[in-house]
């Protein structure tokens, strides 16, 4: 099951605020097909993102202290950020053996990125499969021992695979041990407004690392909370002590940029630029996301009740208690490979199963396989 939204007869979604806009951008007589004005794609979408992202009320975006770029999608702005850093962040050019520290449990193209751009990784542990949830303590922990300074990856929210989360208070503390090892923080942002229904809610993990100015880097893609898969818009962006700094950095970015992709696509971000750059688009817009959240929390019940249809002892809480599009069963292997060639239900290897690919057609029978399954083995 694929980590796209879909309507509960299992079609494609568009959603209406971006139809919208499409009409808006196609209605307007001065609109061309001319390269962007920049390397680094269009400033509007730029500068109203790195509003969205970190609050209009950021001393860093007010400062201008923000360096930033389109990119192609969340894959082509982790990839991109990932290559900036091996050319430019000081500690690993003087040690280039070190570790980028990744969660155990994080997106399965995460190792992929910093391998190709050079990085050597090292799994974090995150996930707890004895209680379906955030192991904080071993995170945190592991964060302490790494050596100062160090890469570290995480996602802000709806947590691919896991569907779990830090806690406010525990985005709180790992702010401070940052604080404390200097660390880097890699910020991967693809599913904002899936988990509590609010944008601004679900980037609060970025806002409480960047106002206590931990060293940051958001790779963000609107594919998901715009339905924009494929005009793969993608965001990059990255925080540094002065304006001065943010400019340099800018020319990096352009240079990157240009033996890579040369111009960025104009289309997917006019799209997000006037969506919020329109208040009436943008109330749609949040709309939009509210009613996403709440028809994939909806599903997530409508399982969990088909789940204790079945006779199994097995506890099935956790399927309400992650959140957003993904769950994460902790199925093994074994009984992946059951649900595919036994029960045509597709899920990663991982054990993680779409959410937005439920609908009323094939939840029941989903349900049911899952519970045959759990009896297998313990999982």
């Amino acid at each position: 099951m694929r980590g796209v939204y879909q309507t509960k007869d299992g079609g494609p979604y568009v959603f209406p605020s971006v139809k919208m806009a499409r009409q808006m951008l196609f209605d307007d007589p001065e609109w061309e097909h001319e390269y962007p004005a920049s390397h680094l794609g269009e400033a509007e979408f730029r500068d109203l993102s790195a509003r969205l992202l970190f609050g209009d009320e950021s001393q860093t975006v007010r400062e201008k202290r923000l360096a930033s770029m389109q990119a192609l999608g969340g894959s082509g702005a982790c990839h991109m950020g990932a290559r900036f850093l091996r050319k430019h962040y000081e500690p690993y050019k003087s040690d280039p053996e070190r570790n980028v520290y990744i969660p155990a449990e994080s997106w399965v193209n995460h190792p992929n990125v910093f391998h190709d751009a050079g990085f050597k990784t090292i799994d974090l542990p995150y996930y707890s499969s004895s209680t379906h949830s955030f192991d904080f303590d071993s995170f945190n922990e592991a964060l302490i021992k790494a050596p100062s300074q160090s890469i570290i990856v995480l996602q802000v929210c709806g947590n691919n695979p896991t569907g779990c989360d830090p806690s406010t208070e525990q985005w709180q503390r790992l702010a401070h041990t940052f604080q404390a090892k200097q660390h880097f923080a890699f910020l991967d942002l693809s599913y904002p407004g899936f988990v509590s229904g609010s944008v601004a809610k679900d980037c609060m993990p970025i806002r409480i690392f960047d106002e206590v100015e931990i060293p940051l880097l958001v790779a963000a893609t609107y594919g998901k909370m715009l339905g924009l898969y494929g005009e793969r818009v993608g965001y990059l962006c990255l925080s540094l002590p002065t304006a001065e700094a943010a400019a340099r950095s800018e020319q990096q970015m352009k240079l990157l940029a240009r033996a890579e992709t040369g111009a960025q696509p104009r289309f997917g971000a006019r799209l997000v630029s006037n969506i919020l750059g329109t208040p009436r688009l943008k109330a749609q817009w949040e709309e939009d996301i509210k009613r996403l959240a709440e028809d994939l929390a909806d599903r997530r019940k409508k399982l969990k009740i088909e789940l204790l249809r079945g006779n199994s002892e097995h506890d099935w809480d956790f399927v309400t208690s992650q959140a957003g599009m993904f769950l994460y069963t902790s199925f093994k292997r074994e009984q992946v490979t059951q649900l595919r060639a036994e029960h045509a239900v597709y899920l990663q290897d991982t054990g993680r199963l779409s959410i937005a690919g439920l609908n009323e057609h094939n939840i029941a029978h989903v349900a049911e396989s899952m519970e045959k399954v759990s009896g297998q083995q313990n999982c």
